[in-house]
């Protein structure tokens, strides 16, 4: 069967792009609802990857990351990964309840029910457009918040998922709130029935 990372062109990629900026908006106008704060957001690049490659995104072995993660089920089967690094989780915090945090292993219920709902907005707003783009109901399982290395999370697909899902789509992004610029990162991890109904749908959205 063929590869995202073999087959799919430049066409392909600005296309998906286009997809992850239509749920990026759609997040970014609920979160700032959520928080009564102005935020912006930006995709600045979309990759294909092989899922042995995703523990390479983050090389530095003392790096921390927050990830949620959303197994999707049904029609469509892939892995969703909204992560952020340490220095950006607690920015949020920081912006959002005018509070400083330290250590992230010792946030208190308010501070990690902030990050998980910050996370499952942005990733459930990009499910949702990729279900759009797709004509498909995406179901779901109930996201999860983990806080680890990210050597340790990142193995996490390699171990629990490299039979059946090969290709992942990293998207970059950077959002901004009260003039604080912030990083995180969208891995998109692909079952092969899942891969091949994207470029079919991307070959008939350039019909």
């Amino acid at each position: 069967m063929p590869r995202l990372r073999d087959e799919w062109h430049c066409y392909t990629l600005d296309a998906l792009t286009e997809v992850a900026n239509i749920g990026a908006g759609n997040a970014i106008t609920a979160l700032s609802q959520l928080l009564n704060k102005k935020i912006y957001m930006n995709i600045v690049q979309v990759e294909v990857k092989d899922i042995s490659e995703i523990s390479k995104i983050y090389p530095e072995e003392d790096c921390f990351i927050v990830a949620n993660i959303i197994e999707l089920v049904g029609d469509l089967r892939a892995v969703l990964m909204f992560v952020l690094e340490e220095e950006s989780a607690k920015e949020i915090i920081s912006v959002v309840l005018n509070k400083k945090v330290n250590n992230l292993h010792e946030l208190d219920e308010l501070e990690l029910s902030l990050l998980s709902e910050f996370g499952n907005i942005l990733a459930g707003n990009y499910l949702n457009a990729i279900g759009t783009f797709v004509n498909l109901t995406i179901k779901q399982s109930t996201p999860k918040i983990v806080m680890d290395m990210a050597t340790a999370i990142m193995s996490i697909p390699l171990i629990e998922f490299c039979d059946e899902y090969l290709d992942t789509l990293l998207i970059r992004t950077y959002f901004e709130c009260e003039q604080i610029l912030l990083q995180g990162n969208y891995l998109f991890i692909l079952d092969k029935k899942t891969e091949r109904k994207l470029m079919k749908a991307v070959n008939s959205y350039y019909e």
